[in-house]
């Protein structure tokens, strides 16, 4: 399996330095335009670069690919910069400056020029950008201080590869989209303390907008007395409606277009939920058990459908990709199990308790009570998992 478009392998130069660790990782996006296609094996859309292992100037990358067809696949890469493997110039020795070169051992063997240097925003953060190109590498750049190519523009036309295929006019686009090299700075922290920044602000912000609630929930009383329980019933469903709409089409996506990843984002979503988790058994304890039930139904409801529209687009080819999401180290195979032998309790208990509530009902307090000091211990186990896992993986390591 190839990421490099034409699946060129190739190698490096005297006395290269290894600029890669186990576990630096690049991910990118792959877009093609032009006129023909491109071979199925090398149809790819989206990939992730991991280093797994380093001897010397040899190392090994397990390269994770999504083709078009939304299939997955994996294979390691051996690289040896002595020897000129360098998988199409994927990765190169580090450190080379304007006019070094390093030795490419595919076919024809030769000395690759590095043509170009300079400085410049790379995922959030000032790097230092060196590039070079030939006939087919229309121009590729690489962070210099680790030699992981980070954006490449490739062409062929009229071009027969090694394997008979036929490109008539083809353009590949490859984009570094996110990475561990580095952290991203948002608005002068780094990415992964920003989340964490923003899931305390979350508490915060929930914490005086219920303390307010709670201070003026007389007058809000005597408002909501006004209204029929139909009509307050209705306004419930309007609600968490919307917060999921709203969570879903707004909230999520602003954090994923300020630059965080996936795994950052899930970690600001879940503070949301605790939080309000956290409120609703404020309301309970002052003896609102409206808010109190209105707000645990809207997490729950929110957590639920999020949940299931994910085992619902799920499909087997996904695999490969969730493996090295999820399983390609001891600390992500432990915060997985943790957070989801503990999330499914907390999840059951939650379906549990929306199912018995009934806004105003007189046995709801007492019919509730077992469920909701379960559900809260689960919930919150679940979430310090996840948080515990988070902070490890994130920022300690």
């Amino acid at each position: 399996m190839c990421l490099s478009v034409f699946g060129v392998f190739t190698s490096v130069s005297a006395e290269p330095i290894v600029g890669v660790k186990v576990g630096d990782w690049v991910e990118y996006d792959v877009s093609v335009s032009g006129t023909g296609s491109m071979p199925p094996h090398r149809d790819v859309q989206w990939a992730h670069m991991e280093v797994v292992s380093v001897d010397g100037v040899a190392f090994s990358v397990n390269v994770t690919v999504r083709y078009v067809n939304e299939s997955c696949g994996s294979s390691i890469w051996h690289f040896n910069f002595t020897e000129g493997n360098v998988g199409g110039w994927l990765v190169i020795p580090a450190n080379l400056g304007v006019g070094d070169t390093f030795f490419d051992a595919y076919s024809d063997p030769v000395d690759v020029l590095i043509q170009g240097e300079e400085k410049c925003e790379v995922l959030g953060a000032v790097r230092t950008v060196t590039y070079g190109s030939d006939v087919l590498r229309e121009i590729k750049e690489w962070d210099k201080n680790t030699g992981f190519f980070i954006y490449a523009v490739e062409s062929a036309k009229n071009f027969t590869d090694g394997e008979g295929w036929y490109y008539e006019d083809l353009t590949v686009v490859i984009r570094a989209t996110a990475t561990n090299l580095w952290d991203r700075q948002i608005f002068g922290v780094g990415q992964s303390v920003f989340a964490l920044f923003v899931s305390g602000l979350v508490f915060v912000f929930v914490g005086l907008v219920s303390g307010l609630i709670i201070w003026q929930r007389q007058m809000l009383a005597r408002f909501g007395s006004h209204f029929s329980l139909w009509v307050k019933r209705g306004f419930i469903v309007v609600i968490i409606v919307g917060v999921v709409v709203f969570a879903d089409l707004v909230v999520a996506p602003f954090f994923m277009n300020l630059g965080l990843v996936q795994s950052e984002v899930n970690m600001i979503m879940q503070s949301i939920w605790m939080s309000l988790i956290l409120a609703s058994i404020w309301f309970r304890c002052v003896d609102n058990y409206f808010v109190h039930g209105f707000l645990m139904s809207v997490v729950v409801v929110c957590t639920l459908i999020g949940f299931i529209s994910v085992l619902l687009m799920w499909s087997p080819s996904d695999s490969a990709h969730l493996s090295f999401v999820y399983f390609n180290s001891s600390i992500k195979i432990v915060k997985f199990v943790t957070h989801g032998v503990l999330s499914i309790p907390a999840l059951v208990f939650g379906g549990w308790f929306v199912a018995l509530w009934r806004p105003n009902a007189v046995a709801f307090p007492e019919r509730s009570r077992r469920i909701v000091k379960w559900l809260l211990i689960m919930w919150i186990l679940s979430y310090l998992a996840g948080v515990i896992g988070y902070v490890i993986e994130y920022i300690l390591l």
